[in-house]
This record gives structure tokens, sequence and C-alpha cells, in this order.
């Protein structure tokens, strides 16, 4: 779950109105959405002048982490930018789900930070396609 601990979060973002953007989910076998994505196109820092989209927000319900849907999620994104030309996937990572990402190819890259939206510890991402 997005922010599960700021349950009066707005999670819409800015983003969301993008030209392009749009969100991937995850449904279980009575329909309901267990999981989402939001990706839009944006420079990834770590790789100037190829083309890049962003991982903006990603949230699984949490009975369902560790059980595979985020990681479906990723993999039908994956293949979508693969499939467009896109060259590099990436995201702000909180720390705390770092490993997820390594474990799926993906690269944690410069220093540490703390967001304003959610005042946690973050690393950059990134996974080349």
């Amino acid at each position: 779950m997005l922010r599960a601990d700021q349950p009066d979060a707005d999670v819409g973002f800015e983003e969301d109105r993008r030209p392009g953007a749009f969100h991937l989910g995850v449904y279980d076998d009575e329909g309901s959405l267990v999981g989402v994505g939001t990706f839009f196109e944006e420079a990834c820092p770590h790789r100037p002048g190829r083309r890049a989209w962003r991982l903006r927000g990603m949230a699984v319900e949490p009975g369902l982490q560790g059980s595979g849907v985020g990681s479906l999620l990723l993999q039908h994104a994956v293949q979508r930018f693969r499939d467009a030309g896109a060259e590099v996937l990436w995201a702000h990572g909180r720390d705390s789900a770092l490993g997820f990402y390594e474990r799926r190819g993906w690269v944690v890259l410069g220093e540490g930070y703390v967001t304003d939206e959610t005042m946690l510890p973050h690393h950059d991402v990134v996974l080349d396609l």
C-alpha cells in the first residue's frame, strides 16, 4: 500500500496528467485491484541522452506483498517499455525496497536522500532495458 503510514495522504501525482503517463494494475481472481504502478517518460539523471521512463509510484495490497504481485507488475512494464524502444526504467526507490529492485536486476545509484513527500530514505534505482 502506498503510504500506509499516512492514511490521509494524497497519492495522486502531478505527473498523472502528463501526456503518455499511464497506470498498470494487477487484479486477483475475484477482480479486485491488488497492485498498481504509475509510469511516465522522464529523463534519467544517471543515463543522460537515453530514452527513459520513470516508475513514479507502486503499491501492493499489504497482505499480498512478497507474493509476486509487484514482480508481475514490473515484468509487464519492462516488456511494454522494451517493445516501445525505451532504454531505461528508473525510480526513486525507498531504501526499505532496494532489495526488491536489486533482485530484479535494477542497480542502486547515487547518494541516498530523504524525500519531502514521505520523509523516508530513498536511492535512485535504474534498470537498463
